[in-house]
């Protein structure tokens, strides 16, 4: 498996160079991602580590006060984001309460391979989705010790900022729940046009 992943990325990895074969096996053996679950899931670990080592820098530069504030605003800017990129990816998506789900659905797909997905309700006027799996920024603010200064559930604003972009009068109702000791949530959006 380590082999046609090795190949699948020849136009990003191609351009290493080793001083010899044998270096280049060792290497490769010893780091390479065995597939590529193991390569996205070490993808989301750095950055779920950066969103928490960041905010634990403002917290100890300028006040943990500080920090929920920094977290909600890059979660807002983060959904923006996303939601051009999915219009930009789709742009025949109808600007309704289903793009809510779609910009999830994009973001998941492309960063988040901890989570899973589950379409409740789709319609213009009412989209519910159902979010399960490991929440990677609990993880992190937890294992730092900072999660009672950071508003949960972090995506909340993240939602909001789908919101903007999209721009409809809607309602999001939510529901946020810890499962396990392993930081698995279950979590419900339900976004209401009005």
């Amino acid at each position: 498996m380590k082999e046609t992943l090795l190949k699948n990325l020849e136009k990003t990895r191609g351009n290493d160079i080793f001083p010899s074969l044998e270096l280049k096996e060792e290497i490769v053996n010893a780091f390479f991602p065995e597939s590529t679950s193991s390569l996205t899931q070490n993808l989301s670990n750095v950055t779920g580590a950066f969103y928490g080592l960041l905010l634990k820098d403002i917290g100890e530069t300028y006040g943990y006060d500080k920090m929920d504030n920094h977290s909600k605003r890059l979660f807002y800017e983060l959904g923006k984001l996303k939601t051009i990129q999915t219009f930009g990816v789709h742009p025949k998506l109808e600007k309704d309460t289903r793009a809510f789900a779609a910009v999830v659905i994009y973001a998941l797909y492309n960063s988040s391979p901890e989570y899973n997905f589950k379409i409740i309700k789709y319609t213009p006027n009412n989209t519910i989705i159902e979010l399960t799996g490991v929440d990677r920024y609990l993880r992190i603010l937890t294992e730092l010790g900072i999660e009672k200064h950071i508003t949960i559930p972090t995506l909340l604003p993240f939602v909001e900022g789908i919101k903007e972009i999209v721009n409809i009068n809607c309602e999001i109702e939510y529901t946020f729940e810890i499962t396990d000791q392993n930081f698995n949530i279950k979590s419900v959006y339900n976004i209401k046009q009005l």
